[in-house]
């Protein structure tokens, strides 16, 4: 009589012949990020397959990341491999890092590193007036863009995707006596979208129509004339409702247009939505700075005698720490596609500005001697330093999956993030900067 495996043996025969499946694919794929993580949840799997006590465990942050890291002036991106997992006894909460592989150990960001920034007592002239705008429109409809035309600053990140701007930023211009200030917010979403976004991008627009004396709406002509605005239909019927704000109508993207009777019906029809616009519409590119002057030329118009919220030299308030942020957000929103780029968490683990030896430099001196005809050349080797500043921040997703890609073929991906964004890093602080990146996983617990 034939023996028949039970229904256990069978199980653990094919978790077996999975484990050895998985085994040929790592050595088959040795540089893939991947492989230790997968086998590393293969032998657990073959742990608490077998028959014995077994006692329920803390789900613990899975540290995914890329080889080496390569390390230049400008970056230095630092992800270290799946460590082997040891028995949860003796498990510590700290990673073990590779052979080899340096990684420096920083403080996080302090509070004078979150905080906005904080001018005192800002040098105005007698006569100085002010004028604030909330600049309020659908997602992608360019409002970071004219921020950053407006101010003649790269003050908002901008991407081609939707909803890079996340929170409510603020941003100055000053001509003369008069200061334009203008308040940027992340794009209205329909209702239907509400429950796909954060509660802050949400509520920002709404919440920053009370801090402003006009509100700029803007209106994608794009979108009005190709697209759906269902949008738009109900950013103006929530204003008609729940606020009474002067403003000005600006229609942007006016180069893409190409049925211009059903743009011009479209307006029409938005200029009726809401009554207390008192200025417009006005056709821009702000992309293409088509007719972006003659808009600030009229919001300056706007102004009434007020203090100044900035130094007239100063283009934004923004934390250092919100300026690093959004500068490493839009490299990823650039190069990632699909979900992605919306689940990617930050958080800063390392914050410090550090002296770094620079190579030696040898200085020679002419010296003549008493008599003046004879000239002696002299040399000395002086020692060189320069400030760097170095940071360390976590990206946190919710799966392997997610980190595989986030990651790279071999952490290519996020090399590039890092490189690119500590470029702009240095250049919007002023200070050479070293970035380090790490891809954490980190499941979804709500």
């Amino acid at each position: 009589m034939a023996h028949i495996p039970s229904a256990g043996t069978v199980v653990m025969n094919g978790i077996r012949r999975a484990a050895q499946c998985q085994l040929g694919q790592a050595r088959l794929l040795h540089t893939s990020p991947m492989p230790r993580a997968l086998l590393g949840k293969m032998r657990q799997a073959l742990v608490d397959a077998r028959p014995a006590t077994r006692t329920a465990k803390t789900p613990q942050p899975t540290n995914i990341s890329d080889t080496k890291p390569t390390t230049s002036a400008a970056a230095a991106v630092v992800a270290d491999r799946q460590p082997a997992r040891a028995p949860s006894s003796q498990r510590s909460t700290r990673q073990k890092v590779p052979e080899g592989l340096i990684v420096e150990d920083h403080q996080p960001a302090g509070p004078e590193v979150w905080m906005p920034k904080v001018f005192g007592t800002i040098e105005q002239p007698t006569d100085a007036e002010v004028a604030k705008f909330v600049i309020i429109g659908a997602a992608n409809s360019g409002k970071s863009t004219l921020v950053n035309r407006l101010t003649g600053a790269q003050v908002s990140v901008v991407s081609e995707r939707p909803q890079t701007t996340r929170t409510r930023i603020m941003a100055a211009a000053t001509v003369g006596s008069k200061q334009l200030v203008f308040l940027d917010t992340p794009g209205i979403v329909s209702r239907n979208a509400l429950r796909r976004v954060s509660r802050t991008v949400v509520t920002s627009p709404w919440l920053t129509l009370a801090e402003a004396d006009f509100a700029i709406l803007m209106l994608d002509a794009y979108k009005l004339t190709q697209k759906s605005d269902a949008v738009e239909r109900y950013l103006f019927a929530q204003l008609a409702k729940n606020s009474s704000i002067p403003a000005i109508l600006v229609v942007n993207k006016i180069d893409l247009v190409v049925d211009q009777e059903k743009l011009a019906e479209k307006i029409k029809e938005y200029m009726a939505k809401y009554p207390h616009i008192v200025d417009g519409p006005l056709f821009l590119s702000a992309l293409g700075n088509t007719n972006v002057d003659e808009l600030k030329t009229l919001m300056l118009t706007k102004t009434k005698p007020g203090n100044w919220a900035v130094p007239a030299d100063v283009s934004n308030d923004m934390s250092d720490m919100l300026r690093v942020e959004e500068l490493i957000r839009v490299q990823w929103f650039t190069q990632l596609t699909g979900y992605l780029p919306y689940v990617v968490r930050q958080r800063n683990v390392g914050w410090e500005e550090a002296s770094v030896p620079l190579p030696p430099m040898t200085v020679y001196t002419d010296a003549t001697g008493e008599d003046g005809s004879t000239a002696v050349l002299q040399s000395h080797v002086q020692t060189r330093s320069a400030k760097e500043l170095i940071i360390k921040q976590e990206l946190i997703v919710t799966s392997a999956g997610e980190a595989k890609i986030l990651l790279g073929k071999s952490g290519a991906k996020i090399k590039d993030i890092g490189r690119d964004a500590a470029n702009n890093i240095a250049k919007a602080l002023g200070i050479p900067t070293r970035l380090h990146l790490q891809v954490l996983v980190e499941p979804d617990s709500r």
